[in-house]
């Protein structure tokens, strides 16, 4: 029987350890305990290969430009939980592993971008790792086809971030941006904790996360405590 969940993402303040809500998205099926240590791992791994600084300013500088005056809106840390929520999309993408189900050349989408990017010079171009390549297409569709003024008058920018990792817009399964608040019934919720460099706010330092059941009270639980479900 398929399970919902919610996933949040908290920044760690690094000098009062203090959390903020940084994001949080809908998982609509599938969201087993299991699948979200291993997202979790997912994430710790790319973290590791790229020796704690991913390239975040892929998305924050388009997020800059595109949003202008709402950029000063966005919640403390919504550049960094955000580019975590795109590789976890593009992990969505990659079934097989690091295996894309590989878009015909052809596809309209991919075609417009890559000769966007080509148009106007955009680096970087690719990059090695298959799933940071797969979030740079992301933020380039962003940047170039999907533009936030596009759809500013009628869609929240959740939305519109969650848009630029679907080929259409119908929704698809998996984790979806553009809920202010978790469903009514979930069966799982999922929280991040983000700890930041102090000096660098796009380095992390460490990822970890607590698994919780429906219960609202669990939202005042310890995060250090491994006894409600936290796994560092």
């Amino acid at each position: 029987m398929p399970t919902s969940g919610w996933y949040e993402y908290y920044v760690v303040d690094p000098d009062t350890r203090a959390r903020s809500l940084a994001l949080a998205v809908y998982k609509p099926c599938d969201a087993f305990p299991e699948h979200a240590v291993q997202e979790c791992a997912v994430l710790r791994d790319r973290i590791a290969r790229n020796h704690g600084r991913l390239p975040v300013e892929w998305l924050d500088d388009l997020l800059r430009e595109q949003l202008g005056t709402l950029y000063g809106l966005l919640p403390r840390g919504f550049s960094v939980a955000a580019f975590l929520f795109l590789i976890l999309r593009a992990y969505e993408d990659a079934p097989e592993g690091e295996r894309f189900r590989a878009p015909a050349p052809e596809e309209p989408l991919r075609r417009t971008v890559a000769e966007a990017m080509d148009a106007h010079g955009f680096q970087p171009r690719r990059h090695v790792d298959p799933i940071l390549d797969q979030v740079l297409f992301y933020v380039a569709t962003g940047r170039f086809v999907r533009p936030w003024s596009h759809f500013a008058r009628t869609w929240p920018v959740l939305k519109w971030l969650q848009y630029l990792t679907q080929r259409t817009r119908r929704n698809e399964m998996g984790l979806t941006a553009g809920r202010f608040k978790a469903p009514r019934h979930v069966s799982l919720v999922a929280r991040f904790f983000i700890h930041s460099d102090p000096v660098d706010p796009f380095s992390i330092t460490r990822l970890s996360i607590k698994l919780c059941d429906h219960d609202p009270s669990s939202l005042l639980d310890d995060p250090e405590d491994t006894h409600s479900g936290y796994r560092d």
